[in-house]
């Protein structure tokens, strides 16, 4: 009859060594990846494993980016502890912390830009912050803007695209414009998602068009949806870089025609 006892006091022992442990002060070593115009990848590696760290992004605009990293953590703590009662799930650390060794990505930073990425290790239950903050400094590349606009012919089931020049790249996608509202909230940061993805698995130039480029739903996707509204948008994008804004085209497909609903055109 011990042996339960034996493992149940056992237990609580590494329960509590572990408790321990997410509040030793440990090295928090932070490498700075690849930056580009828009997006910066870190990788940060916590020498214990079971400590909690967070990190904020402070841009050379922020009237904040000449404080301490100290004085930057400590106010985007209580930044975090006045926003969590909107969270409906997850604890405390579900929501803003991080353990382990892992790689954290910034997206939609502005080009030509200074900012500093800071790692913070932070108590679960006081919230206070623990140790030195990690404090890396990076900019961003200038981002060119280019004088390209697109015009556009939709004849039954097919789109053709045109371009002011046929010398400039762009990236095109479209999707339910329903999925879009709801994973993506509008048609820019779907496609500068659909960016990341095709950069992250090497498929960006691939999906790139110059001049004028044509396409049949019909004959190119079996998937298309009858009487569904679907969200066309164009940018000018080099090296994962928007550098035309957004040009967006609402419309409704229907097997035996297509109808332009809305379209917003950059010119």
């Amino acid at each position: 009859m011990k042996r339960p006892y034996i493992l149940i006091v056992f237990t609580l022992f590494i329960l509590a060594a572990c408790s321990k442990d997410e509040t030793l002060p440990t090295v928090i070593k932070v490498q700075l990846e690849s930056v580009s115009g828009s997006r910066a990848r870190f990788t940060v590696a916590p020498g214990n494993p079971h400590a909690y760290y967070s990190y904020v992004l402070v841009s050379q605009d922020a009237s904040s980016f000449g404080y301490s990293a100290t004085d930057i953590c400590n106010e985007e703590i209580v930044h975090m502890e006045e926003n969590y009662p909107y969270f409906t799930t997850g604890s405390f650390t579900d929501v803003y912390c991080y353990r382990g060794s892992r790689q954290l990505s910034v997206t939609t930073l502005a080009g030509d830009k200074d900012f500093r990425f800071i790692v913070f290790q932070i108590n679960p239950d006081s919230h206070k912050l623990i140790g030195d903050p990690v404090d890396i400094n990076f900019h961003t590349r200038p981002i060119p803007q280019r004088d390209l606009h697109f015009d556009f012919s939709f004849t039954r089931h097919s789109i053709t695209i045109i371009p002011s020049n046929d010398t400039t790249p762009y990236i095109w996608e479209y999707e339910e414009s329903d999925l879009i509202d709801k994973l993506y909230y509008n048609a820019t940061n779907y496609l500068y998602n659909i960016v990341g993805m095709y950069m992250e698995y090497g498929f960006l130039e691939s999906n790139y068009s110059l001049g004028t480029d044509e396409w049949d739903f019909a004959v190119e996707d079996n998937l298309m949806k009858d009487s569904t509204e679907y969200t066309l948008v164009i940018s000018g994008c080099e090296e994962g870089e928007f550098t035309t804004p957004p040009t967006i085209v609402k419309f409704l497909y229907t097997t035996h025609d297509i109808e332009i609903i809305q379209q917003i055109i950059n010119k």
